[in-house]
């Protein structure tokens, strides 16, 4: 598999290098980051061998050969795009400073922002650059789908303490789409605003999407939440369209590294959303009466024309559990600590120290 290039380009060499061997330390099967501190030694590479994506920072704008590179790609302007042989470049933002005129006309990412963030906003970018056979999707944490084509009553307890486990290395945030998600019962909490209120929000006014989040978010035991949708029956009215963009507005502007969504009915766009997470978790309960819901689901997961779907999805049989009676936040508890915590921390490589 061709590995994707990505130039960090900036006199800061502390910044640079930090970013570029992050990149490829994190995502070496799929990316090669590299860094150039000068701009002479990255005009001698780039001759040689073109990135796939160029990060354009502070000190690179005064050499000739870039101004009149950057001049060229604003007077060509699509065909670039089209042409499919040209690379992505993105200027390094920094909010404090006015934004130079040669580079007015790229795509910009904010500079000082956490690499994994940067680095998802990158790639949304270079997503609507490339065409779609020219590039494989990158495999990052940023989107993960939970389902249960037998309807597991164990798959929630699963995503919340897997998404539980994987909060202790990364920022998460848990949407459920289920249309009985259960959780004012279990966690005997009242919830003023829900997903579908956020959904509204973030779809229909022109705000901050991690503000539309915070104002509905709740937590339990580390975990932060939308509140899943009070009436069941509305998820199956919202268009594919607008799923699928407010789940691209969750992976890109929500603030969180990683975003879990739980899924119940097959809700408008859902292979496609499956499609946009980079991994796919198909949860089933041991025993024969699951294995004919999971086989109808792989026929029909064979059946997508997207051809990478069926590489995400990753198969689990969920480990057996004896529930008890519990209330309130005691559930959570008990899933965490329990059975399905200890499975749910092996899956996300998590060590449970016990003192």
């Amino acid at each position: 598999m061709k590995k994707i290039m990505i130039a960090v380009c900036d006199i800061d060499g502390a910044y640079g290098e930090k970013l570029g061997e992050w990149i490829s330390l994190e995502h070496g099967e799929r990316l090669l980051g590299s860094f150039f501190s000068s701009p002479e030694y990255f005009w001698n590479s780039y001759v040689r061998q073109m990135p796939d994506i160029v990060l354009l920072g502070d000190g690179f704008l005064e050499d000739a050969r870039i101004r009149a590179e950057l001049l060229r790609r604003e007077g060509v302007g699509e065909e670039l795009k089209d042409s499919g042989q040209e690379p992505l470049w993105l200027y390094l933002e920094q909010r404090e400073q006015k934004t130079p005129l040669c580079v007015s006309h790229l795509p910009a990412v904010d500079k000082y922002q956490s690499a994994s963030r940067l680095l998802r906003e990158v790639f949304y970018l270079y997503q609507g650059w490339v065409k779609p056979e020219m590039t494989e999707i990158v495999a990052q944490k940023e989107i993960v789908g939970i389902y249960s084509p037998g309807h597991s009553i164990w798959q929630t307890p699963f995503a919340l303490t897997f998404a539980q486990a994987l909060g202790q290395i990364e920022k998460v945030l848990y949407v459920n789409f289920m249309e009985c998600a259960g959780f004012s019962g279990w966690f005997q909490e009242e919830y003023e605003r829900d997903l579908l209120d956020v959904m509204y929000l973030c779809l229909t006014n022109d705000v901050s999407v991690a503000d539309c989040i915070s104002s509905a978010c709740h937590t339990i035991e580390g975990v932060d939440y939308i509140p899943p949708a009070n009436d069941g029956e509305c998820l199956g009215e919202i268009s594919a369209q607008d799923y699928i963009r407010f789940v691209r507005l969750l992976s890109s502007q929500s603030g969180y590294d990683v975003v879990f969504l739980d899924f119940g009915m097959m809700i408008p766009g859902f292979y496609q959303l499956l499609e946009l997470c980079s991994q796919v978790y198909i949860a089933t309960e041991p025993g024969e009466m699951q294995q004919a819901p999971l086989t109808q689901f792989r026929k029909m997961a064979a059946r997508q024309e997207e051809s990478l779907l069926e590489q995400k999805l990753i198969y689990l049989s969920l480990p057996s559990v004896e529930p008890e009676s519990m209330s309130g936040t005691t559930w959570m508890q008990q899933w965490l600590w329990g059975t399905m915590g200890d499975f749910s921390r092996r899956l996300a490589g998590v060590q449970c120290g016990t003192d």
